[in-house]
C-alpha cells in the first residue's frame, strides 16, 4: 500500500481525488494503522477488568524488551536485583526509578534499543518551554498507531476526522499572497488559518464553513474561542457543525462557556504528548478524561500540592520512556476502579496575542514553531504593546547566528510587521508554585 500511496502522491489532482474518495483512509494509511484501530474499535466494549488485562500483557512485553534490549533500563534492573517474573502487577512499575528529561539527555544512546538499530528512526522533538528542548527517537508506526488513539477519541462523541470532511482551524500558517484557507483531500480537511481571522473576514470563514455541511470543527481551544468570540460580535452562528474537538492547551472554563453559549456544541479534547507515554480524552456523556489503558499507564505524584503526571508509554519500542516525569499535573478523581481518573489536567496555557492588523492569534502555534528551530534551550514571549515583541531566548550548545533569523521570519510570519526585540539570557525565570515557565505573555490587553 505504501507503493501505491507513492505513486498517487505525483499523480493528477483528478487522480488522487478520485483514489482519496474511492480508498478509505484507514486502510491507506497502512497494515500498523488499521490493526491498531480495529484493536481499539473492539476494546471500547470491553469491562475495566479486561481492559487492565490488556494493559498488563503489554507492560509486560514492554519489561521484557527493555529488559532484553536497552541497556539503560537492564542496568537499573540489574543493579535492583530485577527480572522480567519480578513484576507481578502494574503496580510493581514503582521498582524502576522515574526518567526525567535530564535524565533521558544524559543517557540518549543507552534508551535506544538494541535490536531496533537497523530501523530508520524518526525524530521527535518538544518546544524546549519548560528547560531543555528534547529531540528522541522513535519509528514511523509510533505515528500511525497514536493517530488509531486519536481517532477513536473523535468517535468516541461523535466526531469524524477522515471518513468525511471537517474543518481544521489550527495546523496551518498561509505564507504572504497565500490563501487563507485549502482543501486537503488525502485526508478530507478543510485548512483555516487561525491567524488571520479577525472582525472584517469572519462573515467569509463562517460562510466557507458551512458551504459544504462540514460537521466537525477541530482546533486549539483559544482558535475555536476566538472564533466564538468574533461570531457572537457579528451575530452569526455555524449552522452545520456538530462536534468540536480541541488539543494541545488547556481549555479554559472561559473559553468554554463562550464556546457553548454562542455555538450551543460541548467542546470535546484529548490529552497526549509529544514524548508519547500516556493519553486520555472526553466522551461525549462526560467531560471527565477517560484514561486509554491500552497506550500506556499513567501515575500520579503528588508534588509541592499537585498531582505530577508521570507516564510509561507502549507504543514506542525505539527509544522506550518508563515513569517519565512530565511537566503536567492533574485534578485526580478519588473514585476508585474507573478509567476517569483526570478530572481536568493543569497543562499548556498562554495569553493571545494581538498581530500588527489586530487578528488575535492562539498562543500555541508559536510552539509548533519553535519545534523546528535549533539552537533553542528556553524561550519566552512577551507581547509589551501592539508594536513591540520582546523574545528572551536561553540559547543551547547548537545556537547560531539562523537561530535567530529562523525566529524573527516565524514570528513577523504569523505577527507580521511588529519591532522583535531578542534578548539572550541566561535564565527564565518559573513560576513558584508549579515549577513550569509560562511562555506567552501579552501585556498590552
Amino acid at each position: 500500500m505504501s507503493s501505491v500511496n507513492r505513486i498517487i502522491k505525483k499523480s493528477p489532482s483528478f487522480i488522487k481525488k478520485a483514489y482519496y474518495d474511492l480508498v478509505p483512509f484507514e486502510k491507506r494509511y497502512g497494515k500498523t494503522f488499521y490493526d491498531t484501530f480495529q484493536q481499539l474499535e473492539k476494546s471500547r466494549y470491553f469491562s475495566l477488568q479486561d481492559l487492565q488485562d490488556i494493559q498488563y500483557t503489554k507492560f509486560i512485553k514492554l519489561i521484557n524488551h527493555v529488559y532484553n534490549n536497552v541497556p539503560y533500563y537492564r542496568k537499573i534492573m540489574i543493579e535492583r536485583d530485577l527480572t522480567p517474573n519480578s513484576f507481578k502487577s502494574v503496580e510493581d512499575i514503582n521498582f524502576l526509578p522515574f526518567l526525567t528529561k535530564e535524565i533521558i539527555l544524559k543517557n540518549y544512546k543507552d534508551l535506544i534499543a538494541e535490536n531496533m538499530k537497523t530501523v530508520k528512526p524518526v525524530e521527535f522533538r518538544t518546544s524546549g518551554s519548560t528547560g531543555n528542548k528534547l529531540v528522541f527517537l522513535g519509528t514511523d508506526d509510533v505515528y500511525k498507531k497514536e493517530a488509531a488513539f486519536v481517532l477513536r477519541a473523535f468517535r468516541d462523541h461523535g466526531a469524524t476526522m477522515y471518513d468525511k470532511p471537517s474543518v481544521w482551524l489550527r495546523r496551518y500558517v498561509p505564507k504572504k499572497n497565500e490563501k487563507l484557507w485549502y482543501y486537503d483531500h488525502e485526508l478530507r480537511r478543510l485548512y483555516m488559518s487561525a491567524y488571520h481571522l479577525n472582525s472584517n473576514n469572519v462573515l467569509e470563514y463562517v460562510k466557507k464553513i458551512d458551504s459544504n455541511k462540514y460537521h466537525t470543527l477541530v482546533g486549539y481551544p483559544s482558535s475555536i474561542y476566538i472564533l466564538a468570540c468574533l461570531c457572537e460580535e457579528a451575530k452569526i452562528g455555524l449552522n452545520n457543525i456538530k462536534q468540536i474537538h480541541t488539543a494541545s492547551e488547556k481549555m479554559l472554563d472561559v473559553w468554554q462557556e463562550k464556546i457553548k453559549s454562542v455555538f450551543n456544541i460541548t467542546p470535546k479534547s484529548h490529552y497526549g504528548m509529544q514524548e508519547k507515554v500516556c493519553f486520555h480524552h472526553q466522551k461525549s456523556q462526560s467531560d471527565f478524561y477517560y484514561e486509554n489503558l491500552e497506550y500506556g499507564i499513567t501515575e500520579f505524584i503528588e508534588e509541592d500540592n499537585q498531582n505530577t503526571i508521570v507516564g510509561t508509554g507502549f507504543i514506542n519500542e525505539y527509544m522506550p520512556f518508563i515513569r517519565y516525569k512530565t511537566s503536567d499535573s492533574a485534578v485526580v478523581n478519588d473514585t476508585k476502579n474507573t478509567l476517569c481518573r483526570i478530572l481536568d489536567i493543569n497543562g499548556r496555557c498562554d495569553d493571545i496575542l494581538i498581530s500588527s492588523d489586530g487578528y488575535r492569534l492562539p498562543g500555541v502555534n508559536f510552539y509548533t514553531m519553535m519545534y523546528k528551530i535549533d539552537g533553542v534551550k528556553m524561550f519566552q514571549i512577551r507581547q509589551i504593546d501592539k508594536k513591540n515583541i520582546d523574545f528572551y531566548l536561553v540559547p543551547s550548545e547548537s545556537y547560531t547566528e539562523k537561530t535567530i533569523l529562523e525566529i524573527k521570519a516565524g514570528l513577523q510570519n504569523r505577527l507580521g510587521n511588529l519591532n522583535i526585540n531578542i534578548k539572550l539570557v541566561d535564565n527564565i525565570q518559573r513560576n513558584k508554585n508549579t515549577g513550569k515557565i509560562r511562555c506567552i505573555f501579552n501585556e498590552c490587553g
